[in-house]
């Protein structure tokens, strides 16, 4: 069960995928005293490995190096099915508790850089949030009213300019 939404966080994680999931585990672990949120646009984490349901999905990557390194794929399925990657994520998340931060149906439906407090000001479906960093973990595939941030998100927050 996450804790109730705040109005601003060290770090904000956009997608509960295996992206968003790694990232968590990498903020929780390395940096405990921030405070991080995983915003979650459906109402499971998974990404990919949820979100889509044909027969035959399945990891084109071994499992052994699409894995996290900090929990081991130990199951004996190399190219692993869709339904082994999300019992494994699942599990993960369970195992470092990172459920606490995870709020799901909680899509971004805008992010704006104010250069002037450098901050990001994200509109939720739970209100108005702000963060100075953000991770957008959302994935490459095209989800109604995903936000596509892309390459801007580090190019802001860093004062690069695209080329």
């Amino acid at each position: 069960m996450p804790l109730p939404i705040e109005k601003e966080y060290d770090v904000i994680i956009v997608g509960a995928g295996i992206s968003g999931i790694g990232a968590a585990y990498h903020l929780q672990t390395q940096c405990p005293g921030k405070r991080i949120v995983v915003l979650e646009q459906r109402s499971a984490l998974g990404g990919t490995w949820d979100f889509f349901k044909y027969p035959g999905l399945r990891s084109d990557s071994d499992m052994f190096t699409f894995g996290y390194s900090f929990y081991p794929w130990n199951r004996s399925e190399t190219l692993a099915s869709s339904d082994l990657i999300l019992a494994y994520l699942r599990e993960v998340v369970a195992h470092f508790k990172l459920d606490r931060h995870i709020h799901y149906d909680c899509g971004v439906k805008s992010a704006a850089w104010d250069s002037a407090t450098n901050q990001w000001t994200l509109e939720t479906p739970q209100g108005t949030i702000k963060t100075a960093f953000m991770f957008m973990c959302s994935g490459y595939y095209e989800v109604p009213t995903r936000v596509s941030a892309g390459a801007c998100v580090v190019m802001a927050k860093f004062g690069m300019k695209p080329r």
